[in-house]
């Protein structure tokens, strides 16, 4: 997160509003990933080749390495559903992704070292802004990745599996709050 922010904010924003555009598309993002691990990076065209045409335009921030921060980000956003892709995209367009990461950390801090399937409630104060369709949109998010939702009700059972799917998530979160920021 800190290399990320050392960015220049025109490069952040490339790399969130292609990133954004590519959500969705499996084939697009996995092409990226592919061109990201090459030497000397490889060609593409639409939104996975503008962000090779950032990283390869200035060599100021070359030192940070920034393809390994968006290889993380491809990675993370992988492991992820489709279904969440779309939830992803909704979430930033009702400006909530920041919200939906101060809740997914509040089930993760508590919860990681569980290594069985136990009731929790999410925090009402967390619930709060997430009202209507970013509350669906939330839940769904967190239902995608193994948990047990049911929306009117702030109780759920935290289930092992669903450590990877919830880690990524917030990983997610955290990195498009931060370009979304920037």
């Amino acid at each position: 997160m800190e290399a990320l922010a050392q960015l220049p904010k025109d490069v952040q924003d490339a790399i969130f509003h292609n990133i954004l555009a590519m959500l969705g598309d499996r084939g697009a993002l996995q092409d990226l990933m592919d061109m990201l691990e090459q030497e000397p990076l490889g060609h593409l065209n639409g939104p996975g080749g503008t962000i090779l045409n950032e990283l390869q335009k200035d060599s100021r921030y070359l030192w940070l390495n920034p393809k390994y921060l968006i290889l993380y980000l491809l990675e993370a956003i992988m492991v992820l559903s489709d279904i969440q892709h779309d939830l992803l995209a909704q979430s930033k367009e009702n400006r909530i992704l920041f919200h939906q990461r101060e809740l997914v950390r509040s089930i993760l801090e508590p919860n990681f070292s569980y290594p069985w399937n136990i009731p929790f409630t999410l925090k009402p104060e967390l619930l709060a802004p997430l009202q209507g369709e970013s509350l669906a949109i939330t839940y769904g998010l967190l239902e995608e990745c193994g948990l047990q939702m049911e929306l009117n009700s702030p109780r759920s059972t935290w289930d092992l599996e669903a450590k990877k799917p919830l880690s990524a998530l917030y990983g997610i979160l955290s990195m498009l709050q931060q370009l979304a920021d920037a």
